[in-house]
C-alpha cells in the first residue's frame, strides 16, 4: 500500500520539455481523495480529515476561497475503520458521521467557514491491534483505503532516568558552579518511528497575603528536540546549563509581577511525543531539502488517494523519588542553583507566611 509518487509540478515540466506534448491543466477531472488521520489512543474523539483535490480555469486563492471545491458533499462518502485484534482477527467496526464546525478551522488560504471532518468516538484505542480506513465514494463507486498499528509506549521505556532517580542538573563539589549533564534514553518498540521530549519545570506562584491571591501552579517547558527511532534506542543529553538559561529567558521577572512572594519548586517531569512509523516517515519525507535538487519524492499511505493515516500518542513522566518531608524530585546543588537565578524560586513556603523558604534537608 507504501508508495511514492512525483509531485504534479514534476509532471509539468516533463510535459513542457517535449516539444510535440501540450499541457491541458483543464484536461477531464479525475477525483483524487486527501486523507489526514492520526489515531490517538489517549483520545476519545477521533477525527479524519478528508478532502479533494481541485483544479480550474480561475485564480487558485479564489478557488482555494470556496469550500465546495475542496469538501465532499454531504452523503456523497461513506467511512468506516475496522479493527483487527493482534491475530488479524474482526474485532469491530467505527462507522463515522460527518461533523461540520465541530473543531474550528484556523484562518488561511482555505474557506474556514465549514471545517468538515469525520469522527468516531472509542475510549479504548487497543494498542496491539491494527485499525483499517475504508472510505467509499457513492457517487463514483470508489474505495480509498489504508491501516496502521497504534503507537504504545510505557514510562518503564524509559531506560534513563528513572521514576525513582533524583534529578541533578548542577554539580557540587568538587566540581561546584559545573552543569551536569542529563542522559534520556527510550527503548522503543518497532512502530515507533519518531519522539519528541519536552523537559518541564514545575511549580507554584505564590502571592503575599496582603493580595488575598491563592498560590498558582504554573510550568515552563523546555523543548529537547526530536528524534528517530523506528525501533532502535534513541538518546538525548540535557545540560543543567540549557535548562538554567532558557528559565532565566522565559520566566517572568519578579519585580513586573504584582504582589508575588515567591515560586515554590515542586517537581520537574517529562512529557514524551510519539509518532507511528508512518507518520514519521511522511514527515521525514516532506522536510526542506538540503541540497541543491529541490525536487522531493512525497509520501502517502493512502491507497487510491494521497495524505496520512498513521498514530500518535504521548506519555507523560513524573518521577516518585523523594519523600513526604521533602518531596522535589531535584537534588540540593540544583535547587540552590535554581535560587540563583534571581527569579523567586525556592522549596517550601515564604517567609511571608510563617515559614522559611530557603530550607533544606
Amino acid at each position: 500500500m507504501n508508495k511514492l509518487f512525483f509531485s504534479f509540478l514534476l509532471l509539468i515540466a516533463f510535459g513542457f520539455s517535449s516539444c510535440e506534448t501540450d499541457i491541458d491543466l483543464n484536461a477531464e477531472y479525475k477525483d483524487i481523495p486527501v486523507v489526514y488521520g492520526l489515531i490517538n489512543p489517549s483520545d476519545t474523539n477521533h477525527y479524519i480529515k478528508i478532502t479533494k483535490a481541485f483544479i480550474g480555469d480561475a485564480n487558485a486563492y479564489d478557488l482555494a476561497a470556496n469550500a465546495d471545491n475542496f469538501n465532499y458533499q454531504d452523503g456523497e462518502l461513506t467511512v468506516e475503520v475496522t479493527e483487527y485484534n493482534f491475530d488479524g482477527i474482526f474485532v469491530k467496526t467505527y462507522l463515522l458521521t460527518r461533523t461540520v464546525n465541530e473543531i474550528p478551522k484556523d484562518p488561511g488560504i482555505f474557506d474556514n467557514s465549514s471545517n468538515v471532518l469525520y469522527k468516531f468516538v472509542e475510549p479504548n484505542i487497543n494498542k496491539n491491534s491494527t485499525y483499517k480506513l475504508k472510505i467509499y465514494n457513492k457517487t463514483l463507486e470508489k474505495e480509498i483505503l489504508s491501516e496502521t498499528k497504534i503507537v504504545g509506549i510505557n514510562v518503564s521505556d524509559v531506560g534513563s532516568p528513572s521514576t525513582m532517580q533524583i534529578i541533578r542538573l548542577w554539580l557540587g563539589e568538587p566540581y561546584t558552579g559545573l552543569p551536569n549533564e542529563l542522559s534520556i534514553t527510550v527503548t522503543p518498540n518497532n512502530d515507533i518511528g519518531r519522539l519528541d521530549v519536552t523537559f518541564i519545570v514545575n511549580y507554584d506562584e505564590h502571592y503575599t497575603l496582603a493580595s488575598g491571591l491563592d498560590s498558582v501552579p504554573k510550568s515552563v517547558r523546555i523543548p529537547i528536540g526530536d528524534k528517530l527511532a523506528f525501533g532502535t534506542k534513541v538518546e538525548w543529553i540535557l545540560s543543567g546549563s540549557t535548562v538554567m538559561d532558557y528559565l532565566v529567558k522565559n520566566v517572568p521577572n519578579p519585580i513586573d509581577i504584582p504582589y508575588f512572594s515567591h515560586r515554590a519548586l515542586t517537581r520537574v517531569s517529562m512529557e514524551f511525543n510519539v509518532a507511528g512509523t508512518e507518520l514519521s516517515t511522511y514527515m521525514l519525507v516532506s522536510e526542506p531539502s538540503n541540497t541543491v535538487n529541490q525536487d522531493k519524492p512525497s509520501y502517502t499511505n493512502i491507497e487510491n488517494g494521497l495524505g496520512i493515516f498513521s498514530s500518535r500518542t504521548k506519555i507523560n513522566w513524573v518521577s516518585t523519588a523523594g519523600s513526604p518531608s521533602f518531596p522535589i524530585n531535584l537534588d540540593s546543588e540544583t535547587i540552590m542553583k535554581l535560587k540563583s537565578l534571581g527569579l523567586g524560586f525556592c522549596f517550601g513556603i515564604s517567609a511571608t507566611s510563617g515559614h522559611k523558604c530557603n530550607q533544606l534537608p
